[in-house]
């Protein structure tokens, strides 16, 4: 018996990927070697760091000036709060003691009495003349406090929210 030989095949060849090398930005040298930048790249390297410290000027500029504002506003507040203590603690001091004038029923002479409105105590001020204490209310106006008037305010208050609801 004879026996055939196989015919066999040429081997296939395995196209087997190759590994990439990063590309580098650099300029290739006469030899072929990658080389230091080029001024183009130096160019844009440098532009793109004044962009980047225009960018982090303006930033910290921005954050400068809105804690300025917030130092200026706190002070502002600061200072009407120590204006209004200011003022309690001379209004407060104003009302600590007061004046009462009794005026008679005739003549010109009234009786003067002094309120301390800690201790509720009346002290004695003496007799005056009622002209010369009582003359810086004569150029005030006179005002009409009559209660039909405020009663007829707080009725068309209500009557103006009943025909308008």
């Amino acid at each position: 018996m004879d026996l055939v030989q196989p015919v066999l095949r040429q081997p296939v060849p395995v196209h087997r990927p190759q590994t990439r090398v990063p590309a580098t930005r650099g300029f290739k040298t006469a030899e072929g070697q990658t080389g230091l930048r080029g001024p183009k790249s130096w160019r844009r390297e440098r532009r793109r760091g004044t962009i980047a410290l225009i960018t982090v000027v303006f930033v910290f500029g921005v954050l400068l000036s809105g804690y300025a504002v917030q130092a200026q506003m706190s002070q502002a507040a600061a200072r009407a709060a120590a204006r209004d203590m200011r003022i309690a603690l001379a209004t407060g001091a104003a009302l600590q003691a007061g004046m009462v004038m009794f005026v008679p029923q005739y003549g010109n002479i009234c009786r003067r009495r002094w309120i301390d409105n800690q201790t509720w105590t009346l002290r004695d001020g003496g007799e005056v003349a009622c002209d010369s204490e009582v003359r810086w209310n004569a150029n005030l106006p006179v005002r009409e406090y009559k209660i039909e008037r405020r009663l007829d305010a707080i009725r068309n208050v209500f009557q103006s929210r009943n025909i308008g609801g």
